[in-house]
């Protein structure tokens, strides 16, 4: 079913002005609240607007000093601090910049304005997410259920702190913490319900974008998510981010994305971000030239910046540019060794140089840093693939399924291993689940066919081959072997005839030199033979003659049967 197209309302001048000034003070209000990952986003959108009257306009605005916090229009709908609450909140503030998370709820222990409130209870969910991850020794482990426990009473009572209040008695942020304990709790509509609300409070901290984002899973979730925010938030232009970003992530149609995106592409056209998210874009639809140029522009604006430098480096590898894959390695491991998209980076120089043992270990220190990145368990999937460990392969496949179920290559991964253990009645379900996820892309339903042709339901993976044809066109004729070879095997030789002839036809009208030239020009020169139909089958018999064994000396074979029969007819005929 093909998605339906919203076009999206047109952002003029105005728009973009008042979306600058409500960047800027999100700026001041975001790091307040020490919530770095929002401000940041914040700071990048912002350096991206500049056509030319925003930017004569950008030079008369005077800038928002931290002393005007204030005066911001969300903190000013707050109460204001005491004296002693404001130095209590800049000590606990120090401390929290520290990683001191403990300290600072001590420090503002038993004050319940709203931004006390909220540094208090983040910090002692940070806190209990900290003693969580000391207490995995290995990556592979399972929380024990002692320290499973002991994580969920720490969240639970922060949890019950919040619950307790009226959800309009709680400001945004402390909504967008509650939403967040909700999600780990796995009340995903009340979560929903809470991180809406804490949007349309202040609608500028990403944070809670990217957790509402984490409910969304599905088409359907998407565009009723995008009917409630338009209805809700009409004008706001910080959701077509959301949106253009959550589209790629679960794999949407282009079209889709696109709605969001263009917009913004206009707007925004030398925001670095913007540049990023078309590159990732362009390598998910298999666009690899434009994703490489794009990744490159942005290496050159900004060669420090770590963001989706992971993705460039899976392009790189998939590419073959060792070169530049290796001078992004050591340029990266340069800037920060210890960032989880830098062991990634180097993790795939090393697998590019075929040093999988040396790529592992990079990987599993990717994951120490961050055990929910996905992309790291993906790709250390395949790396235990290269190396033949099935189980650990399939380990690490689940657990990018954990954290990312419309992960499309952990599902292929596992659909691969299940395959490679003998096991194709398994495998066709993990393969199923790709071609939901990539309804367009060729190699999922090839897979799925060679599974069913496996099981020997041959209608079946006829079925997936001609679906996996109508995907790819480029490719079609690789698909047509395999359905040649499909029908041969059921003794429908027409059909067979037919598929090799089309796939012969396109494989030496784009001169190209394959074995499965020789493989059809045989079954092709056997079955005119049949016919009687000499020079047909003495010519398909000849392309065989150019491949190596066993299609050379079958060539052979078959040109002599031909003339030996052809000889027989004649002194029969006479």
């Amino acid at each position: 079913m093909s998605e339906t197209y919203r076009p999206i309302r047109e952002l003029n001048v105005g728009d973009i002005d008042a979306f600058r000034s409500q960047l800027r003070q999100s700026i001041l209000i975001c790091r307040e609240r020490c919530l770095t990952l929002s401000a940041q986003w914040a700071t990048e959108i912002l350096d991206g607007i500049t056509t030319k009257e925003e930017q004569q306009q950008q030079e008369e605005i005077p800038i928002i000093s931290e002393t005007t916090l204030i005066c911001t229009d969300y903190e000013s709908s707050l109460p204001s601090l005491t004296e002693k609450e404001h130095c209590k909140y800049q000590y606990a503030r120090a401390l929290f910049r520290m990683q001191q998370y403990d300290n600072v709820a001590f420090i503002l222990n038993g004050y319940t304005a709203p931004r006390l409130l909220f540094l208090r209870l983040h910090a002692k969910y940070l806190a209990a997410e900290k003693r969580k991850n000391e207490r995995i020794q290995d990556m592979f482990d399972v929380i024990s259920d002692n320290s499973h426990s002991k994580n969920v009473d720490e969240l639970d009572t922060i949890y019950q702190e919040l619950k307790q209040f009226q959800e309009d008695k709680l400001d945004a942020f402390n909504l967008y913490l509650y939403g967040m304990l909700l999600r780990k709790k796995e009340l995903n509509d009340q979560a929903a319900t809470i991180l809406l609300s804490s949007l349309k409070k202040y609608e500028y901290n990403w944070s809670a974008w990217m957790e509402l984002g984490a409910l969304v899973t599905s088409k359907k979730q998407f565009h009723d998510l995008e009917q409630v925010l338009n209805e809700r938030m009409p004008k706001s232009i910080i959701k077509n981010f959301f949106f253009a970003r959550r589209a790629l992530e679960i794999n949407l149609s282009q079209e889709t994305f696109w709605n969001f995106m263009t917009p913004l592409q206009f707007h925004f056209q030398n925001s670095i971000y913007v540049k990023s998210q078309l590159a990732t874009a362009y390598y998910d639809w298999f666009e690899y030239n434009e994703a490489e140029a794009l990744f490159d522009q942005i290496r050159q604006e900004n060669p420090c910046r770590l963001e989706d430098m992971d993705i460039y480096s899976n392009l790189l590898y998939l590419q073959g540019s060792r070169m530049k894959l290796s001078v992004l390695a050591h340029q990266c491991t340069r800037i920060d060794k210890y960032r989880p998209e830098t062991c990634c980076i180097v993790a795939n120089y090393h697998s590019a140089r075929g040093e999988i043992k040396e790529s592992v270990e990079y990987f599993k220190r990717a994951l120490a840093l961050d055990r929910d990145y996905h992309l790291a368990w993906t790709l250390l999937g395949h790396d235990y693939i290269e190396l033949k460990n099935m189980h650990s392969a399939i380990e690490c496949y689940r657990r990018a399924i954990d954290v990312n179920s419309r992960d499309y290559r952990a599902w292929y991964g596992l659909g691969q291993a299940y395959e490679i253990l003998g096991l194709p009645f398994y495998a066709t379900h993990y393969y199923q689940k790709t071609t939901e996820l990539r309804p367009n892309d060729a190699r999922m339903w090839k897979a799925l066919g060679a599974c069913y042709a496996l099981l020997q339901r041959d209608r079946e993976a006829i079925k997936w081959y001609k679906r996996a044809a109508e995907c790819d066109p480029d490719g079609k004729h690789r698909i047509m072997i395999q359905l040649a070879r499909t029908y041969d095997k059921l003794g429908e030789n027409n059909v067979a005839a037919d598929y090799y002839r089309r796939a012969l036809d396109r494989y030496v009208e784009e001169n190209q030199e394959t074995e499965e030239i020789a493989e059809a020009g045989l079954f092709l020169a056997r079955y005119h033979l049949e016919k009687s139909e000499w020079i047909e089958a003495e010519e398909y018999a000849t392309a065989a003659l150019d491949y190596n064994f066993p299609y050379y000396e079958d060539g052979k074979s078959v040109l002599e049967e031909i003339r030996a029969r052809r000889t027989y007819e004649t002194i029969n005929s006479t």
